[in-house]
């Protein structure tokens, strides 16, 4: 029988989830003199500051970092696995190397054989959180390796992974979800804060990069550029054309669904609209935005719900005290396009192959890593203000590289970025342009995004068939 454990301070790096501080967790920094439960007040901006500025790393240990989400449906029909499968699977990555993790009885993280670690989503997504590494040959590894299990998986429990960004087959009102005790608090929270909340939750996949910076002067950088440039990489890696059974009339129905979800917590972060970013001014921002939830013995708390975390801060909460890990708590409620924790998180791109996730770490990686692609990048970025940026990421969801507004042409923008991204990734790894490939030839060469493929297919050979679709985006 596969051993388990119980924890309190997990981290747990999912998207829509939550991560706290631990002792012994590769890529994850603690403040020494502070600990998780260590109380903080309305005068702790200076530590939250501290937080940010110890997650500075010189440039010869900068690392990036993969997260994968996939769907897992049921061979045979579009029907999403349940928690029962679920934990099989999760059983399946710990059989020879290591424990579940659980919290209140349900399975919440699978330690996967030194590369990284399983997760699930609200609506029963997996998600890949492979460790940081130095090359993306290391990343790429881990990545087969996840593959693999995968694969041998499917076919024992006739099972398809599929990587897309939406779920295309079964409407929000069937969709299963996962009980992690956290999605108790999140959900009836998120459900008043957005039309689609929960459709992001359940229905959406991704693909993450994690970054690293090595100052506040680099952090700003990466920062804005990450936010600025997230339409434009959202329409590269655009997805998902399809919604219950038929096209959705997007080309990222994933970016429709964040244009609709909580727009106190994401969006271009409101930290990056404009130049004088800073450790204060993102700590200024961030208290700002609504609690969803406090953990206090292993139990998730919905009493200060849509408070205002300094309101939170400077209240009289006798029965629940302000402490350190609510902090940490908070920046993983913030769902911007690039947030900012101990590094920086990317979260622009639909779920794909994983070539195209590969790709991506290679873009980023060309783009952030070497300093003059970097500076250019910056001068590249569109600078919009909050109405502009919504109306961007409003054409992008409908037509991907194809759109044109405000003056920017998604398409001509996005070959440049891929252009200066293999010139940067030339510099600082040149033995690892083979990753940026794939994106290089869609967007210079044949100048589309992968929902024009899937489109183009489903008008023509396929004649429509969902089941051809599947077919095209399954993984595993």
């Amino acid at each position: 029988m596969t051993s388990t454990r119980n924890t309190f301070d997990i981290v747990d790096q999912d998207a829509q989830g939550i991560v706290c501080s631990a002792e012994g967790v590769p890529g994850v920094s603690v403040i020494e003199a502070i600990q998780p439960t260590d109380p903080i007040d309305s005068s702790s901006d200076a530590l939250f500051v501290q937080y940010l500025r110890d997650g500075e790393k010189e440039r010869q240990a900068w690392k990036t970092g993969i997260e994968m989400e996939l769907f897992g449906f049921r061979e045979g029909t579009f029907e999403r696995i349940d928690t029962t499968e679920i934990r099989r699977l999760l059983e399946t990555f710990v059989r020879n190397d290591g424990e579940l993790v659980m919290e209140s009885g349900v399975a919440v993280v699978a330690p996967f054989a030194g590369t990284g670690r399983i997760t699930i989503e609200p609506g029963g997504q997996i998600e890949f959180s492979g460790f940081p590494r130095r090359t993306l040959a290391g990343i790429a590894a881990d990545t087969r390796s996840f593959q693999s299990v995968l694969r041998a998986y499917a076919a024992e429990h006739a099972i398809i992974f599929a990587g897309i960004g939406f779920d295309p087959f079964a409407a929000l009102s069937s969709q299963k979800w996962y009980p992690k005790p956290r999605y108790g608090v999140m959900r009836p929270y998120l459900a008043g804060r957005g039309s689609r909340s929960w459709d992001m939750m359940s229905r959406t996949c991704s693909v993450q990069v994690n970054v690293d910076y090595a100052s506040e002067a680099d952090l700003r950088l990466k920062f804005l550029v990450g936010n600025r440039l997230a339409p434009i990489v959202s329409a590269m890696f655009a997805n998902s054309p399809f919604e219950n059974g038929t096209i959705s009339g997007f080309k990222s129905s994933r970016a429709d669904v964040w244009l609709n979800t909580d727009s106190d917590r994401s969006g271009i972060s409101p930290a990056a609209f404009e130049d004088n970013f800073s450790y204060d001014k993102f700590v200024e921002y961030a208290v700002e935005v609504p609690s969803i939830f406090v953990r206090r013995n292993g139990e998730y708390l919905g009493a200060h719900s849509g408070t205002r975390f300094k309101d939170f801060l400077s209240a009289d909460n006798s029965s629940t005290v302000p402490i350190f890990q609510d902090w940490t708590d908070q920046l993983s409620t913030i769902f911007t396009e690039a947030r900012l924790k101990q590094y920086i998180e990317l979260r622009s791109i639909d779920s794909g192959s994983p070539e195209m996730a590969l790709a991506g770490q290679a873009f980023w990686k060309g783009l952030l890593y070497d300093q003059a692609a970097l500076e250019t990048a910056f001068a590249l970025a569109p600078k919009l203000g909050p109405e502009q940026w919504l109306t961007l990421r409003e054409a992008v969801a409908v037509d991907g590289l194809a759109a044109d507004v405000l003056g920017i042409n998604v398409l001509a923008l996005a070959k440049e970025l891929v252009e200066l991204a293999t010139t940067g990734l030339k510099n600082v790894a040149p033995d690892e342009i083979e990753y940026l490939e794939p994106l290089r030839q869609l967007v210079c060469v044949e100048e589309i995004c992968p929902a024009d493929i899937l489109l183009k297919n489903w008008h023509g050979r396929w004649n429509g068939s969902m089941a051809r679709v599947l077919d095209y985006v399954r993984v595993a």
